[in-house]
């Protein structure tokens, strides 16, 4: 069993502690944190009640052989201390001062980092998943030579009926990671603007983009080329069907539409329940870090 500790902020949500209590290989021996009330990590989510087994609020990092939350200044210790020790760190996607090893957990471009010797897994934000997930293909065929255009589509922390629509471009620094830690290891040449609109939904989960790059390719190459990417990746699917949020809700699965607009460009559209899948990701990595299926726990 892998000893699991959790530091607990904002960003722990109930799906992972759902995910965790039921996953095969984990025992989790606390989660703690300046926000925890006393009564523990059940009265903080009233859908937990009856869920989970009493966990203890004391921190131990010594018990554990995964610990999951933000960076703190213990954690290289914790890893020089133990180690077979793992951890992945939540929060902005840096490369986290001193933690040049921490691998970006895009999963289905770093798995085989992951599981060749992999100790800490950097939680990606939506952003950089959803952009990853449409474009490595094409970068890895270097296809990546226009503009990469579009919206993406995402929860709004404000749950009102009222959709925000956005007024400019998101910026740059939203894509550093995904542009130099990603597309561009697959493709040195990508140079190209991202140039993306938000729109934030009242939607609790659902996450989308719908991406539009000038390629003239035949679709049924780039459906062979995504395909072929994709083929040992499981949490992957090609519906069939227009993409519905139906296709995602309460799954870590990433959905992938390929089209082409009126003028012949290549259209990209992806989407994933964005609550579920931050708390999947996390299991797929730490599934990839200790050498896991990468089914396991879902």
């Amino acid at each position: 069993m892998i000893k699991t500790g959790i530091n607990f902020s904002a960003l722990i949500k109930p799906e992972l502690l759902r995910l965790l209590a039921n996953h095969p290989d984990i025992d989790l021996q606390w989660v703690a944190g300046k926000g925890l009330p006393p009564e523990g990590i059940s009265a903080v989510f009233d859908q937990l009640q009856g869920e989970l087994k009493p966990i203890s609020r004391q921190p131990d990092l010594d018990g554990i052989d995964l610990y999951i939350g933000h960076d703190f200044a213990e954690l290289q210790s914790f890893l020089d201390a133990r180690p077979q020790a793992k951890a992945i760190v939540l929060g902005p996607l840096l490369k986290i001062g001193g933690y040049e090893d921490g691998i970006v957990g895009v999963c289905e471009f770093n798995r085989k980092a992951m599981v060749r010797g992999g100790r800490i897994g950097l939680q990606p934000d939506i952003y950089t998943l959803l952009g990853a997930m449409a474009l490595m293909p094409l970068a890895k065929n270097l296809l990546l030579n226009s503009t990469v255009s579009g919206t993406m589509i995402v929860p709004s922390d404000n749950r009102s009926d009222v959709v925000k629509v956005p007024a400019a471009t998101l910026s740059p620094l939203t894509f550093k990671t995904l542009r130099n830690d990603i597309l561009q290891q697959l493709q040195t040449s990508f140079q190209a603007p991202i140039e993306i609109n938000k729109i934030e939904v009242p939607s609790p989960y659902f996450a989308c983009a719908a991406l539009t790059l000038d390629i003239k390719i035949d679709l049924n190459e780039v459906r062979r080329i995504y395909d072929e990417f994709y083929s040992d990746h499981r949490h992957v699917v090609f519906p069939t069907r227009p993409i519905t949020d139906a296709m995602v809700l309460g799954t870590n699965k990433t959905v992938i539409g390929l089209g082409t607009d009126g003028l012949g460009r290549l259209m990209v559209t992806v989407a994933f329940d964005a609550r579920y899948k931050e708390a999947g990701n996390v299991v797929h990595m730490l599934n990839l870090l200790f050498g896991l299926d990468e089914l396991t726990g879902f």
